[in-house]
């Protein structure tokens, strides 16, 4: 009779893992949070290196993960398609390979296949639920948007007069989605080349993706209107110094009850003008672990923990949000338009690496929340917290 050996577990092997994973999330999140920092600076070689820093990071891991599976023979299209490696289609196999062959994007001719850049916007929004709730548009191939200005309405009844007319004009406004440039940055060693389209283009995307998503939500909540979108915190009424706008005045919030939040939600129905469904509050993830999770969380009669709230409402935590503020509006009164130049050139600028070629590509974007008052900035700095 064969003996069952009694299963065992290297702990120590174990506890490893587990370390060099909080390792590289803890990696991956502090070089987010430059990218976040150069934004706020504004300082552009600050920017570049951050972004820089960040894909020279995912080219790393991408190819560890590339080697691992080598060496444990797991080249299952299944297994591979789990891990972000997807089937190209012709025109994308025939771009890398051309990428390939030239040992880098230097002299290739052809633009990134549109597939692909429609890809990273699915990636996008799938992996980050603030672009996924927003009014966010692939406008690559358009280059001008017309959006509806606030409450007036683009229908009547009656004799088209000139009032009218001139109330409708006024109603809407044209917006140049190719007015500001987002970089990101390529660094391309001979060992990423080597591994082949799949993986290159797991990597390509992967690097827009997540330099994209940073800089689009530090944007989309506190843009300054200078050079960039404007973000949801600021006041399109205020006075422009320099093209900055001025941050929104924040109503102090002392509380998260039942009475506040339906203050919230009435601040933002405009005197009664709209009904408010599918709300947004965004919150410095330090706000919402110290202050707000322990009046919305609770264990049901199951065990399981939930979150509750008495109005129609998704709580999201950004680190573009300042701690001390929250930010409450309807996701969809925020237009980002973002598209693609579809071309990677040799960065001429950078040279951060000394044995990589660094690429640059650009995205082309605009966004501004629809009307001031689509947006509410509250100050929850005196709400009771157990830290």
């Amino acid at each position: 009779m064969k003996t069952v050996q009694p299963l065992t577990l290297d702990l120590q092997f174990f506890n490893g893992g587990i370390q060099n994973l909080d390792r590289e999330q803890n990696k991956q999140n502090e070089l987010k949070q430059n990218i976040a920092n150069a934004l706020e600076s504004g300082d552009s070689d600050e920017m570049a290196k951050a972004l820089t820093g960040l894909a020279e990071g995912i080219q790393a891991d991408i190819l560890q993960e590339a080697q691992t599976l080598a060496s444990s023979q797991l080249n299952d299209e299944k297994v591979l398609a789990q891990r972000g490696i997807h089937a190209l289609t012709k025109e994308e196999t025939e771009y890398y390979n051309e990428v390939i062959d030239g040992a880098g994007f230097d002299g290739v001719e052809k633009l990134v296949p549109a597939t692909v850049i429609d890809r990273v916007f699915e990636e996008l929004v799938q992996e980050h639920p603030l672009l996924d709730l927003i009014n966010f548009v692939n406008t690559t191939g358009v280059t001008k948007w017309v959006l509806k200005k606030g409450d007036v309405n683009p229908a009547w009844w009656g004799k088209l007069v000139d009032a009218i007319k001139e109330q409708l004009d006024d109603g809407f406004e044209t917006v140049d989605t190719n007015l500001y440039k987002l970089s990101a940055f390529l660094p391309v060693a001979n060992a990423m080349l080597e591994l082949g389209p799949r993986w290159l283009d797991r990597y390509v995307r992967t690097v827009l993706v997540e330099a994209s998503a940073v800089a689009l939500e530090e944007a989309t909540v506190a843009g300054t209107g200078k050079d960039q979108p404007i973000g949801m915190i600021k006041d399109l009424q205020g006075s422009v110094v320099d093209g900055v706008y001025p941050d929104k005045t924040a109503t102090a919030l002392t509380d998260f009850g039942v009475k506040s939040l339906f203050k919230i939600r009435g601040d933002l129905s405009n005197n009664g003008k709209r009904k408010v469904r599918n709300m947004i509050l965004l919150v410095n993830p330090n706000d919402y672990n110290y202050k707000l999770a322990e009046h919305v969380v609770y264990r049901n009669a199951a065990g399981q923990f939930m979150t509750n709230l008495p109005i129609d409402a998704t709580i999201i935590e950004s680190v573009a949000v300042p701690e001390g503020k929250l930010v409450a509006g309807m996701a969809k009164n925020y237009f980002m338009g973002v598209g693609s130049e579809r071309k990677i050139a040799s960065s001429k600028e950078y040279r951060f690496l000394e044995d990589e070629t660094v690429y640059i590509t650009r995205m082309l974007a605009n966004g501004r929340p629809k009307d001031n008052s689509s947006f509410k900035v509250y100050d929850i700095s005196q709400i009771g917290g157990t830290p």
